[in-house]
Parts: structure tokens; sequence; C-alpha cells
């Protein structure tokens, strides 16, 4: 469908973010490297009062890997790129997992929640994990239909979040059928699936999430 660009949401409060670059094992800041001598690891620092999380791309598979930590009134100690004992690491490839492999990206980190995108497909997984305990309270398929990809920083009337709640459309468990999902036929033409939505609401300070009873169907890959 055409895209038409709403009036801009009022944006969450960010939280403090720090570029970290370490280029050939030389530190750029007050890092220990760990690439080899002929790569280039970005890493960047997201920190507010409740938690700081360090995040960088992963060289041996998609997405990115996060050390979650507590936060203390030292910016340069809680940024510094080291591997402390006390860290918990969120996006590292398990083959204890279900999945075995995961592929995040960042969306924002509001407070205590660190909002992360996963997936490498068109269809999508909105995750959602207290920090720095790195409690996984949300992990549900979503859409963006109009091109707006969160993890770009864009916000848009699909996707938009401030510092108290999160507006989405989520994945239910629903079964579309020709009956409650229009361009159902079309969808099994062009993509062989689809997936019947709601417009929802998570609320950052009670962790939990509402239906609008306002729903749609798409198309899936």
């Amino acid at each position: 469908m055409p895209f038409h660009p709403p009036s801009r949401p009022r944006a969450a409060r960010p939280a403090g973010i720090i570029g970290l670059g370490l280029i050939a094992g030389l530190a750029v800041a007050p890092v220990r490297a760990e690439p080899a001598s002929d790569t280039t690891v970005a890493w960047h620092c997201y920190r507010n009062a409740a938690a700081t999380v360090l995040a960088t791309e992963k060289t041996e598979s998609v997405g990115s890997r996060y050390w979650l930590r507590r936060s203390t009134a030292d910016l340069k100690a809680d940024c510094a790129v080291e591997q402390r004992p006390s860290d918990r690491v969120l996006g590292a490839d398990d083959p204890s997992d279900a999945k075995g492999w995961s592929a995040y990206s960042t969306i924002a980190l509001v407070g205590g929640l660190l909002i992360l995108d996963e997936g490498t497909s068109p269809d999508q997984n909105l995750v959602i994990v207290e920090v720095p305990a790195g409690r996984k309270i949300l992990d549900v398929g979503y859409s963006v239909q109009e091109g707006c990809s969160p993890s770009s920083g864009c916000q848009s009337e699909e996707f938009r979040f401030d510092d108290t709640e999160l507006t989405f459309w989520r994945q239910i468990k629903d079964k579309p059928t020709p009956r409650n999902c229009p361009g159902y036929a079309g969808f099994m033409k062009t993509t062989g699936s689809a997936a019947l939505e709601e417009r929802s609401v998570f609320t950052f300070a009670t962790r939990k999430l509402a239906g609008s009873g306002t729903k749609r169907c798409t198309a899936r890959q």
C-alpha cells in the first residue's frame, strides 16, 4: 500500500548512546580488544540509570551480541568494552536453544527494558528483555507494513513508543481464513502464508500487553 508519512510521534526519552570503535586490536576508547588484526569491530553503549548495554554485530553469524550490566556513576567504566563475570550475555548463538541462534537488532533501551527486533526474513519478532537481568518478558511476531523499520530508529503509526508504552501490530494465534482475512486468496498466491494481527499496547511500568480489538490480516513469507 502507498506510504503516507504520519505526524512524528513523541519520542521516547533516549538512553545515552556512545559509539566505541575497536580497530585492528587497538583501543580507540579504554577497552580490551578481542577481534582479529584485520577486522574492525564497532561497539555501541546504551546507558541509563537502570542499566548499561554494550552491543556489537556478530562476525560469525547475523545479528548483534549484547553484554548487560548495572549502571554506576562512572560512565567511562560502564561503557568499557571488556567482558566481566557479572555481565549477562544476550544474543550469543546457543546450540541448547530450540532455535540454536538469534539475530537481534537494537530498537531502544527504555528504562529497565531493552527492545529488540529479531529475525532475518520479512517476518520479524518483537523481543523485550529486562536488563540487566537478561530475562525475556515478550517474544511475539509483529510487522510494519509501510517500510518504516524500528531498528533503524524509525517510528510511525504502525510502531511507536515513548517513555511509558509501546504500540505495535502483534501477531495473534487465530488462524487466517478467507472469511476473517481480507486478501487471503492473494496472499496464498503470492507468498503462500498469512497472519492475523491485533493493534496492541505494551505498558512499560506494568510489563503488561493489551490488545485493542482492532485487527488486520497480512501476508507472511
